[in-house]
């Protein structure tokens, strides 16, 4: 069996698609895999540091585009369809499966008129304007949140959770002290990053020392891991955190973002989170996710407008200072099952 996976232009499209293809994998191992991503060296690094083949594609964005803009993008979109073509012609893939970016339209569209099964997956709330339009075309829809405004034709979708990374398994192991962890994304969050060390620095004063692990981002590294030492707290502050599992098993709370892929990482380890919606999100899809986990108890919101140190120090003192809601929060969040996407998804695709 052949399997074509395409996505591109984040760790958040390009990532589900890697932890689909190590399921895959692990119930298929003859399987034979390609993944097709942008030509923007993301895609490439982490599908080649997985031992699978990579074809580069350039595709662009058209939406809030001008006219001038729109026609370009036309043009090198419709180059990237052609190459799709010659990609799956050659390959002859029995699926293709699409988890996000531009070039997954290409890709599944080209498919789809070649004869191949088509399948895209959604790892937020509100879809992506290019999974709305390919979900008309493809066989299945993968979802990770229910589908509650009727947006994908329901008799292809299937409730499956994110896919997310074969390592990240619940197990906690031995009990710590409380240990917040603030994230947000590989990039950092400017508004967690200020907020967060002056908070702490606020509990400290109070009695209440957390251990603190924060991922800033490399940009705002320098000043944020100042700003810890400068207010006497022992955070351990880091640019980008490869090794998650383990972060994760020590996390009691998260201070982060609420894009999918996060607060589906979350829910698998058992992490509720104190959520701070990034408020440029493509259709407010951030603060829809937040909204959907707070509902369910895992977590709580704070407008990223409203986020000052003082509000942010109060919430982290209310959660730890609250052990058993603290603990029945982590269980709600992990009952969502926002994260056990990758297994169920590859036995749809293998039909066991």
């Amino acid at each position: 069996m052949r399997v074509l996976l395409t996505a591109g232009g984040t760790g958040g499209h390009v990532m589900p698609a890697l932890a689909i293809a190590d399921s895959l994998k692990k119930l298929s191992p003859d399987l034979e895999l390609v993944f097709v991503g942008t030509d923007r060296g993301l895609d490439e690094r982490l599908t080649r540091a997985r031992g699978m083949d990579f074809v580069p594609l350039r595709a662009l964005g058209v939406k809030g585009k001008s006219i001038r803009d729109v026609v370009r993008s036309g043009a090198i979109n419709l180059r990237a369809f052609l190459s799709a073509l010659r990609i799956i012609r050659r390959f002859r893939p029995d699926w293709i499966i699409g988890t996000g970016g531009y070039v997954t339209g290409m890709v599944v569209l080209a498919g789809r008129l070649s004869g191949s099964l088509c399948a895209i997956q959604e790892q937020n709330s509100i879809p992506g304007l290019t999974n709305r339009i390919l979900s008309r075309i493809a066989h299945r829809v993968f979802l990770a949140y229910p589908d509650t405004r009727g947006i994908f034709p329901a008799e292809k979708t299937i409730l499956t959770g994110n896919p997310v990374r074969e390592e990240l398994t619940p197990e906690k192991g031995l009990e710590h002290p409380p240990t917040l962890l603030v994230l947000g994304g590989s990039l950092g969050a400017r508004s967690i990053n200020r907020a967060a060390p002056e908070a702490l620095v606020m509990l400290k004063k109070q009695g209440l020392r957390p251990e603190v692990i924060h991922q800033c981002g490399s940009a705002d590294y320098p000043w944020v891991s100042e700003a810890y030492r400068a207010g006497g707290i022992q955070a351990q502050v880091h640019e980008f955190i490869d090794d998650m599992a383990a972060v994760y098993r020590r996390a009691s709370l998260a201070v982060c973002r609420s894009g999918g892929l996060t607060l589906s990482e979350l829910s698998r380890m058992k992490v509720p989170g104190i959520m701070v919606p990034y408020p440029l999100a493509t259709d407010d899809h951030q603060m829809k996710n937040a909204h959907f986990v707070a509902s369910r108890g895992g977590g709580w919101i704070i407008p990223d407008q409203h986020l000052t140190a003082q509000r942010l120090a109060l919430e982290i003192l209310t959660r730890i200072s609250d052990a058993e809601g603290l603990t029945e929060a982590a269980r709600s969040m992990y009952r969502m099952n926002l994260g056990d996407g990758a297994p169920r998804i590859a036995r749809e695709i293998l039909n066991v």
